[in-house]
């Protein structure tokens, strides 16, 4: 099963980028609605604060209730999984939906609609132990699997988790390997404080956001619908400063990298030309060369997988490829 799964990847992605049915954004929508999470920044805290998510239960009953826990990046909320533009194209919750699976879509802590503490409180560990809280209260529902599956900073953060508390029973990382691509400085360059932009003036210093114009050289290929990334521009989010800080425990050698206690199945997918990851200390051209990289970072996983999705940059999700990044990550938590 593990030699056939890579061909089954691959056929997945040759095949099925846009022979997939359709997914109704209409019905996806109206099996969701939107939830608010009391959660804690640290064990024995007060559950102060809110994690602000978008929640579809699984609609095949309890004996397959699976649910995917979705984890934006830096700057994103939960939009980026449920993009409003050509949702039969983007919007990664409503083929989830269709496929029959529950989601979970939230705003990171300090982001979106979910409560914006001091942004120094907002750290890659903080971060983790949120997120372990939101898995919990999925538990509490009749639920079988919990895949988490994060984006770019959100796939640290969901790496975290499940080194930590080892409480899902998968693991998809989009948009993250443990490499430092070649646009990668300029791309962590390119954050001014969020204050500056009216829209975020009540923010404190720390909380950080992209300097305008920039997102299309960071983010995106050439194959990317400008369109998509005016929006992404006009919408974006914040990030806080300590949380970036946190990022280089993830690039950390093998020894010492949090991955290293990840046991759950693991699936990457990186676009070949995601220019943060891709291109500097690794070439993304080839799945294996990616899986060969990775392996060293997860000595404990019960099995790991790597997807490169062609002609797409950093945000797989608001690619004209997304399609395939989305059959992908399906055909793997079927086969898993």
């Amino acid at each position: 099963m593990r030699k056939r799964i890579p061909a089954l990847l691959a056929a997945t992605l040759t095949g099925l980028a846009c022979g997939l049915p359709s997914a109704s954004a209409t019905s996806a929508t109206s099996a969701c609605h939107d939830v608010r999470i009391p959660v804690a920044l640290a064990a024995g805290g007060p559950r102060d604060q809110i994690v602000a998510a978008t929640w579809c239960a699984p609609r095949n009953g309890p004996a397959r209730a699976d649910v995917d826990v979705l984890v934006p990046g830096s700057t994103y909320t939960r939009a980026y999984w449920n993009w409003p533009q050509d949702p039969a194209r983007y919007s990664y919750l409503a083929r989830t939906v269709a496929a029959g699976r529950g989601v979970l879509a939230i705003d990171r802590i300090g982001t979106g609609a979910s409560s914006h503490p001091a942004s120094t409180a907002v750290t890659l560990p903080v971060d983790a132990f949120v997120v372990h809280q939101v898995v919990g209260w999925v538990r509490r529902h009749p639920v079988r699997r919990v895949t988490l599956i994060g984006h770019s900073l959100g796939s640290g953060v969901a790496l975290v988790e499940a080194a930590t508390y080892h409480d899902v029973d998968r693991l998809v990382s989009t948009g993250m390997l443990h490499a430092r691509g070649s646009g990668l400085d300029a791309a962590m360059a390119a954050f001014q404080p969020a204050r500056l932009t009216s829209r975020f003036a009540a923010l404190d210093p720390g909380y950080l956001t992209t300097v305008p114009g920039t997102r299309a050289a960071s983010f995106y290929a050439r194959s990317a619908d400008p369109a998509v990334i005016a929006r992404d521009e006009a919408t974006k989010d914040v990030v806080s400063a300590t949380e970036f800080a946190g990022y280089g425990s993830l690039l950390a050698p093998p020894a010492s990298n949090p991955a290293r206690n990840v046991t759950a199945p693991v699936l990457e997918v990186v676009g070949q030309q995601d220019a943060l990851m891709c291109g500097g200390t690794l070439d993304c051209t080839e799945a294996a060369t990616v899986r060969a990289h990775e392996a060293p970072y997860f000595p404990v996983t019960r099995s790991l997988t790597a997807v490169v999705v062609p002609a797409t940059g950093h945000d797989l999700a608001l690619h004209p490829s997304a399609p395939a990044s989305f059959a992908a990550v399906d055909a793997w938590i079927t086969t898993h």
